[in-house]
């Protein structure tokens, strides 16, 4: 692969695009890490500054993703993701609404969990700023 549209949602219904790769068009390999500076408002906990850290790797159909919040040069997130790859067709995405019908509900009520349990820790809470007039950074 050679590049990747990361779609970014936050919890006040926007979104925001990051076209991840190579400045030259290179294909993206197992042990690259392409970086993206962070524009996009996602959580209260962080401010809208530093940057993404991405890493793709898999062999064949199986695909893990990582992507980790870095500022200041000190990462304050670590995410990782992996699954395999299917076509995007209506039969898959009535299968997938089959099997995990409250699935959507189910993450958005964990990520105000865990939002609860931070603002009880007293973490600071930075206030949303405009979202970026950009729909995608590259």
């Amino acid at each position: 692969m050679q590049s990747v549209v990361a779609e970014v949602n936050n919890t006040f219904g926007e979104r925001h695009n990051y076209l991840v790769a190579h400045a030259g068009g290179a294909p993206i390999r197992g042990d690259d890490v392409l970086v993206a500076r962070k524009v996009f408002h996602v959580s209260p906990f962080f401010p809208v500054k530093g940057e993404y850290r991405f890493r793709f790797s898999g062999r064949g159909h199986d695909q893990q993703v990582a992507i980790d919040y870095w500022e200041n040069g000190v990462e304050q997130l670590a995410t990782r993701i992996g699954g395999r790859i299917r076509p995007l067709d209506s039969s898959a995405l009535l299968r997938a609404l089959v099997r995990f019908p409250l699935q959507s509900f189910a993450v958005v009520a964990r990520i105000h969990l865990q939002a609860m349990r931070l603002w009880l820790r007293r973490v600071p809470f930075h206030t949303k700023p405009t979202p970026p007039l950009t729909e995608t950074t590259r």
